[in-house]
């Protein structure tokens, strides 16, 4: 694909113009539905509300708020006027918030007025407006409104001189690390990179101006802001969000009324879906592709959506917010084995190549090694120069901490993360291998494999699982299944059926929860 030179602002605007009356923005839960030419209305409505207030090209301005359709339309004008966004999770306390917007150096917060109230403690000195963008908070900031009637001051000529003056690649978006060690990193993305990422990505998807994005992910994360919303919008397709957050009633509900295309999510949403008692195939008929990301994909669960549930053009990805978003993708009529055991083959957009991890030299097919990443990579970490210089070497080659290994014929897989390989007598245990050979019981819902510190052998291998509804199941059962399927250096030493995981708000398991958790467990039990 030819390198696309424009800035978000000016692919909405072509957008705009080409689908005027083409629904963009559709949220079940609110009873919003915007056409191209009302989100562009919107969109301009609200940056000229910003330039009001003082906001110009490289000003920092964070979003703390659930999936709503002010968050977007925030997203889309701060871009436009050449400012940066700061997507912060909802579900953030206040001191995380005061940590992003004092790193960030915000001046501006946009927040739902629900969160609005969490804001009156927090001191800090870069912060000049606060903008509650729902109702829910009276005494807080300046309201929504306000902040657009104020914008109808600004001449609609000089949003437009400063719309023309943004570049391909200045700085867009600065998007925090989940921060599972240490403090969270701010990866600072620019226009051209999450424009020809979302790009090649769609296209790998096939999708185009007739499909319908079912939104649930959290838009904070940037599957939901970039890999779903801006990959939408920049192709006309329409964005449909069944709710604030994720409500696997909702979405199955959603996913019928509004004829939706595509769906995007983690396994464990995915499954939560399939599971839930209100679940029918038949509502999903519509359904054609979308993107199963963030953890690897059962066999049994992309069976049943591409086999049973009829999504034929499901596809597997990987990507990481340092890169842009995705780096590899499968195609979407692969084989379900390629789509299961694989993370596909680069985005034509990226350089990808398997290193050895302790000396740094290219692997051949077949060997194992650390996963590095070239083409449109961040900018920075933003103020962590070391942090940035460690990560990415001196060539422009980002190093991912994800061991994998590539086929003869250019498919990759993951393996493992080079953090996260169990050490048990001395021998290397790679979780993900663990974790496929579990899943082959029926009766498995989810599992979790990680390390937990053994006084003697290093570490132990541990299995959390969720079982099937009906399922009888227990640990001893379990313990016998891995003793018949695999090799017994690889067999967990601890097994515990549980009802739920640890996980971020963006869907992703944390696995130094679950240690920590089962190490308290074992030395409670311990005599």
């Amino acid at each position: 694909m030819e390198i696309v030179t424009d800035t978000i602002g000016g692919m909405l605007e072509k957008i705009a113009q080409a689908y005027p009356g083409r629904e963009a923005l559709i949220h079940s839960q609110k009873g919003t539905r915007y056409t191209y030419q009302l989100l562009f209305w919107q969109v301009d409505r609200a940056a000229r509300g910003m330039l009001a207030l003082g906001i110009k090209r490289g000003d920092h301005v964070a979003i703390w708020a659930a999936n709503m359709p002010e968050w977007l339309v925030s997203m889309l004008a701060i871009a436009k006027v050449g400012a940066v966004f700061v997507p912060v999770d909802p579900g953030a306390e206040s001191e995380d918030l005061k940590y992003i917007l004092d790193q960030a150096e915000c001046v501006l917060l946009m927040v739902s007025g629900e969160l609005a109230e969490k804001t009156v403690s927090i001191k800090t000195p870069s912060l000049k407006h606060i903008i509650v963008v729902s109702s829910g908070s009276e005494r807080i900031g300046t309201v929504w409104p306000e902040m657009v009637e104020k914008g109808q001051k600004v001449r609609p000529e000089t949003l437009k001189e400063t719309a023309d003056a943004v570049l391909p690649d200045d700085p867009v978006a600065i998007m925090y690390t989940s921060g599972t060690t240490g403090k969270p990193k701010g990866v600072v993305v620019d226009h051209l990179g999450l424009i020809n990422k979302s790009l090649c990505a769609t296209d790998r998807q096939k999708i185009t101006q007739a499909d319908r994005l079912c939104l649930f992910f959290p838009l904070f994360h940037m599957f939901g802001n970039t890999c779903i919303a801006l990959s939408g919008l920049i192709r006309g397709a329409a964005l449909v969000m069944p709710s604030e957050t994720f409500d696997p009633s909702a979405v199955l509900e959603t996913v019928a009324a509004e004829a939706c295309t595509a769906i995007y999510g983690s396994p464990a949403m995915f499954i939560a879906l399939l599971e839930h008692k209100s679940f029918n195939k038949a509502h999903w008929q519509t359904v054609r592709t979308g993107i199963v990301g963030g953890a690897p994909c059962p066999m049994a669960l992309m069976k049943r959506l591409v086999e049973e549930v009829g999504v034929s053009e499901l596809t597997v990805a990987y990507g990481i917010t340092e890169t842009s978003s995705w780096i590899t993708m499968t195609h979407p009529h692969d084989p379900i084995s390629l789509r299961v055991g694989t993370i596909g083959t680069p985005l034509p957009c990226n350089e990808v190549k398997i290193v050895d991890p302790k000396t740094g030299e290219d692997q051949i097919p077949g060997d194992q090694g650390e996963l590095c990443i070239r083409g449109y990579l961040m900018k920075e970490y933003y103020h962590m120069p070391g942090a940035t210089a460690a990560a990415i070497d001196r060539d422009g080659w980002f190093h991912s901490g994800d061991l994998g290994e590539m086929d003869q014929n250019g498919y990759f897989k993951i393996t493992g993360r080079l953090k996260d390989v169990i050490v048990r007598d001395e021998r290397e245990i790679f979780p993900v291998e663990v974790e496929e050979c579990l899943y082959g019981h029926p009766e498995i819902s989810e599992v979790q494999v990680f390390g937990v510190p053994h006084p003697e052998k290093g570490q132990e291998v541990a299995a959390w699982v969720k079982v099937k509804e009906k399922s009888r199941l227990n640990e001893s059962s379990l313990a016998a299944f891995a003793d018949a399927h695999m090799a017994k250096g690889m067999r967990p030493g601890y097994f515990k059926i549980v009802h739920e995981f640890p996980m971020t708000r963006s869907g992703k398991v944390q696995k130094f929860a679950l240690s920590e958790l089962a190490e308290k467990e074992m030395k409670k039990d311990a005599p």
